[in-house]
């Protein structure tokens, strides 16, 4: 079921309400103030005539209606002349499963509004509304541009949570990773990490390319301070998130290489042993084998203390196997 909410604010008044019926939203937009209506959780089987209304109310051409609903995300074309869109793909995150979600929506700038069409409720802007109603931000001193460029940089606090998140499960693998030389389990878990961060790497690079042509472009829709907002603040945010990622995949590239490191470590440990293991029977196998044979003309065998004189042998050679060894530092 869809819900639809409405945010209006001026320098001096801020008001918020969620409607069940779209036509009463409509009914309480206020001209001379910024007006943020968000529709979520829109299907198009239920919604779409709905989402017509409010873009024709808005003079914004109800035929991006269909283009809203599809599946893929559209490129971002530059501004139109009923408005900016920003057609948005999302990943969020949940750090304790690992999974990633993808949820997609539009935004819509226009004079003196924004529109935000979710198809499911993120969560993502609701930081933004809170600062706004609890007046903790300075949207109410600016227009509907810079209420735009506030829900792009929600877009970037969230990313910057799950690097966050990541970097914290980083630390940890590393440790475990150094702790526990060798175990199979902690290969296993550097390469789930690895397919946890992997898929952000594309979701912010289109980012990256919308706030820089925001920056770039001349707009009728985003000036002043909100210009000024996407060309230092978001920009440089933008490209924080990237130099995170690759350090990321620095990281991960130092995790795999400590493993190789541990692995080769056990493995060179278990050659020693069994070289030293080897070295020191060779010789008692060799004896062994001698007086193993049936030649039939063999005095040592006849002789009284054989038997323990080549016992004592085959020891003393073993221990000063050792000995040498011991003193080489080989063990």
């Amino acid at each position: 079921m869809s819900r639809t909410s409405l945010l209006t604010y001026s320098a001096t008044e801020t008001h918020y309400e969620e409607f069940a019926d779209v036509a009463k939203a409509l009914g309480q937009l206020r001209p001379k103030q910024v007006n943020w209506l968000t529709l979520s959780g829109l299907s198009l089987q239920d919604d779409f005539s709905a989402v017509q209304r409010v873009l024709a109310h808005f003079n914004v051409d109800p035929a991006l209606a269909e283009a809203f609903f599809r599946p893929e995300q559209a490129p971002f074309e530059g501004e139109r002349q009923d408005g900016l869109i920003y057609d948005y793909a999302i990943l969020l995150y949940r750090p304790h499963s690992g999974a990633h979600a993808r949820v997609t929506g539009s935004l819509i700038l226009g004079p003196d509004f924004v529109l935000l069409f979710e198809k499911i409720p993120s969560g993502v802007f609701e930081r933004a509304r809170r600062k706004i109603l609890g007046r903790q931000t300075r949207a109410q001193l600016h227009g509907a541009d810079f209420l735009f460029g506030m829900l792009i940089q929600a877009v970037i606090v969230n990313y910057q949570e799950i690097h966050r998140a990541l970097e914290a499960k980083f630390e940890k693998l590393e440790d475990d990773v150094i702790g526990h030389p060798a175990r199979e389990i902690e290969y296993d878990h550097v390469l789930k990490l690895r397919e946890e961060f992997s898929p952000l790497y594309s979701y912010l690079v289109d980012l990256k390319d919308f706030v820089k042509a925001i920056r770039e472009d001349e707009t009728h829709f985003i000036k002043g301070e909100a210009k000024r907002l996407f060309t230092r603040v978001l920009s440089r945010e933008t490209e924080a998130l990237l130099a995170d990622q690759q350090h990321l995949r620095s990281w991960l590239a130092e995790l795999i290489e400590i493993h190789r490191a541990n692995v080769n470590e056990s493995t060179n440990r278990v050659m020693k042993t069994l070289t030293v293991i080897s070295t020191i029977f060779l010789p008692l196998t060799f004896i062994a084998g001698v007086y193993g044979m049936n030649f039939i003309h063999m005095p040592e065998l006849a002789w009284e203390w054989a038997y323990p004189a080549v016992m004592a042998f085959m020891t003393a050679l073993a221990a000063g196997a050792l000995i040498y060894m011991r003193s080489k530092r080989w063990i």
